[in-house]
């Protein structure tokens, strides 16, 4: 059961953030003094959507994503209703992918339509710090008001935000703060997010009991956001679950549903590692055993999140909205069940920057198909902004449009596990990369699906290599922290 927090301590909460954002904020990443105030951070380079003239249009779609945490691509598949609400009635977009797999400059990505080299923003507030990123970082660059929030409600949509934002955000955020844009806005209070215990930052507290559950919780705000936004005014709901990341705690009522699931095999589940570049050979790594539990719990997981997207689509239903509602459902990266030995993301590799992704727009897109098609997380603005008609400023291509890019940019600043920093070059069927350490990987997945022969030091490659390094070094600008073309990091 939740609880209303009383204002002694919403007061003391205010007070105690408040002054942590001014420590934390009180200079840019040159050191220059910028504004604490949120209403006063300094923008990137582009000023904030001026709003537009005369009511909203009649015509205007209503909006839904769906972004779940660390999803594997495939597992879209045993979610049902994802299946026959999403996918049979939308595209499936087999190809989809991110730049940079990290929860924090994937969402500043999604939600604003640019590279991490363009926000300058490559962590998630911990390794390396709120200078690197993080909701700090966000806010501070002023990128929340560069989001597709302030460009919908310009145009004239009710605009929600329900779940996960950044990382940090509840560390550092005075209380009730509320970023530009969004009308309704209930997040985590806490570094990452929760499945129990936890508080949202419209002032309320969660405990551990069943119905305490935060995909639960989070389900019925979302549904309650779509049934409360007037007929005539259409709706932008960006619905993120903490679910599947880790703990992996599904609800009470799927825990052990999925006992009796077969192991999971991966052919580099044992692969040598004289084969792997230094980090990943001195990292940490997972057993099958190990695997099988977090494959099964973060499937458990899923199965609340998929109820949730019946519940969205049944109140879009019940206010005769599903008829024009653009849908999005994404991850924002993908995940490693035991693959190269190791279990998470925050890699180049393809199961780490492929994610599930269905878009459903009737009459818009193609019903019950699966393209390859190339598209990333960076198009996910400039398609919103192309349907709604609002300007936004994006690095990005309209998934629906008709410009197809050939390869996407890979990068990142170091990372956890003690990962170098790197940059890439990605295309549907190969992938290049150079870590700062100076060590270079090449696969064609045509060959090597699973990336388990490195073709960067063969002579017979030795023009594929330098192609695909030119790409890179011309996308990857400017480089990373702690990445350097040149010198080499130990």
């Amino acid at each position: 059961m939740h609880r209303r927090t009383t204002p002694a301590r919403a007061l003391l909460a205010v007070t105690t953030a408040a002054a942590l954002l001014v420590g934390v904020l009180a200079l840019d990443g040159s050191g220059r003094a910028v504004s604490a105030s949120p209403h006063h951070a300094r923008p990137v380079d582009t000023p904030t959507p001026g709003p537009t003239e005369g009511p909203p249009s009649a015509t205007l779609p209503n909006i839904v994503i769906i972004l779940t945490d660390d999803q594997r691509v495939g597992t879209e598949s045993s979610m049902p209703h994802v299946a026959s609400l999403l996918q049979a009635q939308g595209t499936t977009f087999s190809r989809a992918m991110v730049p940079t797999s990290l929860c924090c400059p994937s969402r500043s990505t999604i939600l604003t339509g640019r590279y991490a080299h363009t926000t300058r923003l490559f962590g998630n507030g911990d390794v390396g710090g709120p200078k690197y990123g993080g909701w700090p970082r966000f806010h501070q660059l002023g990128l929340e008001n560069l989001t597709m929030a302030p460009a919908l409600q310009a145009k004239g949509y009710r605009t929600g935000l329900i779940g996960k934002y950044l990382n940090f955000y509840g560390t550092y955020a005075p209380y009730f703060y509320k970023p530009p844009g969004w009308d309704t806005f209930a997040t985590f209070m806490s570094s990452h997010g929760s499945y129990f215990d936890y508080r949202l930052s419209d002032g309320t507290s969660y405990g551990s009991l069943p119905q305490d559950y935060s995909t639960d919780v989070l389900a019925a705000r979302a549904t309650d956001f779509i049934s409360t936004t007037p007929l005539d005014k259409p709706l932008f709901l960006y619905f993120a679950t903490f679910g599947p990341h880790a703990p992996y705690t599904p609800a009470p009522r799927d825990a052990g549903s999925l006992a009796t699931l077969s192991p999971y095999t991966s052919p580099t589940l044992e692969q040598p590692l004289d084969e792997m570049p230094h980090w990943m050979a001195a990292r940490a790594h997972y057993s099958q055993a190990e695997v099988d539990v977090i494959r099964q719990h973060q499937l458990e997981a899923l199965k609340s999140i998929d109820e949730a997207v019946g519940s969205i689509d049944a109140a879009l239903r019940a206010t005769g909205r599903e008829q024009d509602t653009l849908f999005i459902f994404m991850s924002d990266n993908g995940y490693f069940w035991g693959e190269h030995r190791i279990v998470g993301k925050d890699s180049p590799y393809d199961l780490s920057t492929r994610i599930p992704m269905v878009v459903r727009w009737d009459g818009h897109v193609p019903a019950g198909v699966s393209s390859n098609r190339l598209v990333l997380n960076v198009d996910v603005a400039s398609t919103v902004s192309a349907a709604a008609g609002a300007r936004m400023r994006t690095d990005g291509l309209d998934m629906i449009g008709r410009r197809t890019r050939g390869g996407f940019v890979l990068e990142a600043m170091n990372g956890y596990n003690d990962r170098p920093a790197y940059c890439g070059w990605r295309t549907q069927n190969r992938m290049y990369v150079r870590w700062a350490t100076g060590e270079v990987e090449l696969y064609d997945y045509r060959l090597d699906p699973n990336e388990e022969h490195n073709l960067a030091h063969l002579p017979s490659w030795a023009k594929v290599r330098k192609a695909m390094k030119a790409k890179a070094v011309a996308a990857c600008r400017p480089v990373p922290p702690h990445f350097s073309w040149t010198k080499r990091q130990p």
